[in-house]
């Protein structure tokens, strides 16, 4: 995680609106008082400005601080939901070549890599049933190392990969037709699970993984969980990516 250069992504918690995006079926609009200005700032310096600005709003959620991959573009930004909802809100990350606001309306054309949500229930049985956690520990037995055995199975096209570390079900899918293989992604996962903590699901925690694709969404790789009757989700389109930005909430990471 440690990197030579470092580049900023934003560590952000809920909020505004941005008119006629629809994307992954949130709807924004802005708010001009949580517009923070991009113009003549350097990648640094806006991530902080939008930081500090975020954490004086929103102080009671632990949000992701590990958002970008090295590969990506150097300015973050991000647009948020409903800040006068504490209870229930979503964030889109992007990455782009040039600062711009958060909560801008240019974000409009642009395509979010990751996404952060919070969904609050009347009961924390009703928020472990949102988890939708896949338990499916049958088919070739697996070593994924660390004492962990990984249960391989095919359907429908696709190879999928399951096991499960303490409350946390993971499964990698593959694809059959592209003789993609899942071990090494899950090998490289577990092995990560070893150095970092996630979030502590109350019962159930989900991971849904993908091999990488050019096609991939913000929404491809998901960790999602509940804290008694609150559901985090956690969504990005790089798999190891999406398990390093839900790492970070437990265990902060700068890049």
């Amino acid at each position: 995680m440690k990197n030579s250069m470092k580049k900023w992504m934003l560590i952000l918690s809920t909020t505004a609106f941005i008119p006629g995006l629809t994307t992954g079926g949130i709807y924004l609009e802005v708010y001009p008082e949580t517009v923070v200005e991009a113009q003549d700032l350097s990648p640094k310096d806006q991530a902080q400005k939008i930081v500090d600005a975020l954490s004086e709003s929103y102080p009671d959620d632990t949000l992701p601080t590990y958002v970008l991959r090295e590969d990506d573009k150097l300015y973050f930004t991000a647009a948020t939901t409903g800040q006068e909802d504490q209870e229930n809100f979503n964030i889109l990350y992007y990455a782009e070549d040039e600062p711009i606001e958060l909560n801008a309306t240019a974000l409009n054309e642009l395509t979010p890599i990751a996404a952060f949500g919070k969904t609050t229930y009347e009961t924390e049985g009703e928020a472990a049933e949102a988890v939708e956690q896949i338990l499916d520990l049958q088919g070739q037995e697996v070593d994924l190392g660390y004492g962990i055995t990984g249960f391989m199975q095919g359907a429908a096209g696709s190879t999928y990969l399951n096991w499960q570390e303490g409350n946390w079900s993971l499964v990698v899918k593959a694809s059959n037709i592209e003789e993609e293989d899942p071990v090494p992604l899950a090998v490289e996962v577990v092995e990560y699970l070893e150095e970092i903590y996630l979030p502590a699901p109350t019962q159930v925690g989900q991971i849904t993984l993908s091999m990488p694709d050019e096609n991939s969404t913000y929404e491809t790789n998901s960790v999602v969980w509940h804290e008694d009757n609150v559901v985090y989700t956690v969504t990005h389109q790089d798999a190891m990516q999406a398990i390093r930005m839900a790492g970070s909430i437990s265990s902060p990471t700068e890049q």
